[in-house]
C-alpha cells in the first residue's frame, strides 16, 4: 500500500501504511538529495552501530511490525561481523499502525536511557516475539533486559520522543521511502527489501 503524502503523526497516530516489500530482487537504486541524507545521519534517533566513523553508512528505515524487517534484522549480526568498517544506522519509522507506534515510542525512551550499546540486543529481541509488536510487549522485553520500567514508561510519553517520531516520519516521506525497509546507501535509497547478500552488493557498489 503507498504511504500517502497527507498521512501525518497527530497524536502518535498514523492514517497512512507502508506494506513490506518482498527482497527476492534487490530494488533499484535511486539517487537521493545529499541534504536529505545528511538529515537523517543527524536525526537524534538514529542508532548508529557498528564502526564509529565508517567507509560507507548504511541507514535501515524499518518498522516492528514489519516481516521483512524481522529478516533484516536477523541478519545484521552477520553482516557487522562481516563488515567491520561500515557505519549501521537504525532509523524507527512507525507506519504500520497504532501498535508500531507504542512500540516505537518504548524504544525510543530505551534508546534515551540506555544508548546504541544496549539497543542491539534489545532490537533483536522484539524482532525475535511472535505476532504483533505494541509498547506493552516493548516494554516488557526491555524490562527483561533489566530496563527501568517506570522510567522506560516516562521518557517514552514525553514529549522529546513524540518530537523524534515525527522527525522520522517526515524526513522518511520526503525521500519517498514507501516499503519498510528501506535503506539508503550513501547518495542512493533502496526502497524494499535487502537480503544479507543484497546489502554487502550495495556497500561495495559505493565504495567503488
Amino acid at each position: 500500500m503507498i504511504l500517502s503524502r497527507r498521512s501525518l503523526l497527530a497524536g502518535l497516530s498514523l492514517s497512512g501504511l507502508v506494506a513490506p516489500a518482498l527482497a527476492q530482487k534487490a530494488p533499484e537504486p535511486e539517487r537521493i538529495p545529499v541534504e536529505l541524507f545528511d538529515e537523517t545521519l543527524d536525526l537524534p534517533s538514529a542508532v548508529k552501530l557498528g564502526h564509529a566513523h565508517g567507509d560507507v553508512i548504511l541507514v535501515e528505515y524499518f518498522d516492528y511490525n514489519c516481516p521483512y524487517c524481522k529478516r533484516s534484522a536477523q541478519d545484521l549480526p552477520a553482516l557487522l561481523k562481516a563488515e567491520p568498517d561500515l557505519t549501521y544506522i537504525l532509523v524507527n519509522y512507525a507506519v504500520l499502525g497504532l501498535p508500531s507506534v507504542t512500540a516505537t515510542k518504548a524504544a525510543l525512551a530505551y534508546f534515551q536511557l540506555y544508548g546504541p550499546e544496549r539497543y542491539l540486543p534489545f532490537h533483536l529481541a522484539l524482532f525475535g516475539l511472535r505476532g504483533p509488536v505494541d509498547g506493552e510487549r516493548a516494554l516488557s522485553e526491555a524490562e527483561r533486559l533489566d530496563g527501568d520500567r517506570q522510567r522506560l514508561t516516562d521518557t517514552a510519553n514525553t514529549e522529546r520522543t513524540a518530537q523524534w517520531m515525527k522527525q522520522a516520519f517526515t524526513l522518511g516521506n520526503s525521500l519517498g521511502l514507501v516499503a519498510t525497509p528501506s535503506y539508503l546507501v550513501g547518495p542512493e535509497s533502496y526502497v524494499g527489501g535487502l537480503s544479507l547478500d543484497q546489502k554487502r552488493a550495495a556497500i561495495a557498489r559505493a565504495r567503488a
